[in-house]
């Protein structure tokens, strides 16, 4: 880790951000699943610091240590990860979404234009306004999802601060109640003790503050972004796991069909888990333009 700090923003919140990798290296902003923290970046960190890479990872409101702040839409993301480049002196850098955290990389590279070289989306989660790419997800995610979008003053009886603070307190229920229906590749990486505890630590500080974060991506990802995929100019990597259980291997699909400079690669039989773990070095190295490895043919 190279630093954990916090910025106060402008509008009297504060953000928490957490770099790891290379101080000096080629800067990638690290966009957390759902729910997740910053502390998720963790996992590639030892990659990135080979690669020469840093990555900038950022609690969204209501994670972490950052301040929660009402719903609103994906589009309006873009603002706080402005004002940390900004701190950071950070001209251009690229940006990288895992699971949910792809359309908060998207949102980011519609606001911030040139100043955004690449995009980095790993088992990213669609626009699940769209009612056919929940169809295959779990049914957990689909009651989250339907609740968020028809009946959001019911979502926290079933995702609220009483379910948070149970799995912040034993996070290792969380593999447990998943594991039944994840591929073998994906068992395999969250038997290893120190993923596991990555994982561990990145939930129980995801919900540090209970279910804000949770709930508000929640209710964002089932409103329109606020704006379109396809006025995304900037060149994006898409990586999904054949297997994915978690979020299937369509919404990437889509993704690719709705983005002008997008390039899509599906790796066989790899899940929502140890495709980022397994696979990190390549999908980094497509920062650097640098060919290391192929992990599966283009979807």
């Amino acid at each position: 880790m190279i630093e954990d700090k916090t910025l106060l923003l402008p509008d009297g919140r504060t953000i928490a951000y957490t770099r790891y990798g290379d101080p000096k290296g080629h800067p990638i902003a690290y966009c957390h699943g759902l729910p997740s923290s910053r502390l998720e970046a963790k996992l590639a960190s030892q990659v990135a610091s080979h690669l020469g890479i840093q990555l900038i990872a950022i609690d969204r409101p209501g994670y972490g240590r950052s301040d929660p702040l009402p719903p609103s839409s994906m589009a309006a993301w873009p603002e706080d990860l402005q004002r940390l480049a900004d701190q950071l002196q950070l001209e251009r850098f690229s940006v990288m979404g895992v699971s949910g955290g792809g359309a908060y990389a998207l949102a980011s590279a519609w606001s911030l234009g040139e100043r955004i070289d690449r995009v980095l989306l790993v088992c990213p989660l669609g626009p699940v306004f769209l009612l056919h790419l929940r169809k295959f997800m779990s049914p957990a995610a689909r009651l989250a999802f339907f609740l968020a979008s028809q009946i959001p003053w019911l979502l926290p009886v079933f995702f609220g601060n009483a379910t948070a603070h149970i799995l912040r307190r034993r996070p290792q229920w969380v593999i447990s109640l998943m594991e039944e229906g994840l591929p073998e590749k994906d068992r395999q990486v969250l038997e290893d003790p120190a993923t596991r505890e990555t994982f561990f630590a990145t939930i129980r500080e995801g919900l540090r503050q209970g279910s804000p974060g949770a709930l508000r991506d929640f209710i964002q990802h089932t409103r329109h972004w606020g704006f379109s995929p396809a006025s995304i100019n900037q060149p994006v990597s898409i990586w999904h796991g054949s297997a994915d259980t978690v979020v299937p291997v369509d919404h990437s699909r889509h993704l690719a069909q709705q983005l002008p400079n997008a390039e899509l690669s599906i790796a066989p039989e790899e899940g929502h888990y140890s495709l980022p773990v397994k696979h990190a070095k390549p999908i980094l190295a497509t920062c650097l333009q640098e060919e290391i490895g192929k992990v599966g043919k283009k979807g």
